[in-house]
């Protein structure tokens, strides 16, 4: 089977939640970075690169790849993971990859059974791009295809968003039972409340 790679967007400075989303912990105190890292690794997704802020440090058996510009456009973040993508390609002398989630760090309690269910969407139709959907919004990781690869190099303005609108009805979405998709954490209220929507009663 040809393999699924993952580039986590982690490299954003994180005004709005204080500091760098890629360090932020959940209830363990396992940062973000850790648990998309885990998550994207269990679900089969290879290679799994990071695009990280200066400051952050990535474990050593995943390729890190750091984007200074924190402050830019997060579109920047995903072009530098996917040359780390081609890069790991040339490496290994494979040409296997048939595509790549984009996955934003702070989207990090995403089920690995999602996961599963894209990579077994894309394997069967292999789409151009494959958004999850969850009580009928749009949600992460979104999939692009290698041949798309060159529409996120290439978008002038609106970044991934714009590439989806601009590629219409070649996007397929996939029903997810898993509010994790629309689980944005961009502040420290927006963790607050995912915690309290899922303490024990």
């Amino acid at each position: 089977m040809r393999r699924v790679a993952c580039v986590i967007l982690a490299a954003g400075l994180g005004k709005r939640y204080g500091g760098p989303k890629a360090e932020a912990q959940n209830d363990a105190g396992i940062r973000f970075l850790d648990l998309v890292i885990e998550l994207a690794r269990n679900a089969g997704l290879d290679p799994v690169v990071a695009v990280v802020g200066s400051n952050t440090m990535v474990p050593a058996d995943v390729r890190g790849v750091v984007n200074p510009r924190g402050e830019g456009e997060q579109i920047e973040t995903a072009r530098l993971g996917l040359a780390a993508v081609d890069a790991s390609l040339v490496e290994s002398g494979g040409e296997d990859v048939m595509g790549t989630m984009l996955w934003p760090v702070d989207h990090p309690f995403v089920e690995a059974t999602t996961v599963r269910a894209l990579i077994e969407s894309i394997s069967t139709s292999d789409p151009d791009v494959a958004v999850p959907v969850h009580d009928g919004r749009r949600g992460h990781p979104v999939y692009f295809a290698r041949r798309r690869w060159e529409n996120l190099r290439g978008v002038a303005d609106g970044g991934a968003r714009a590439v989806l609108r601009s590629l219409g009805p070649l996007v397929v979405e996939v029903p997810v039972n898993d509010a994790g998709v629309l689980t944005d954490i961009d502040t420290p209220d927006a963790l607050s409340a995912w915690r309290a929507a899922h303490s024990p009663s």
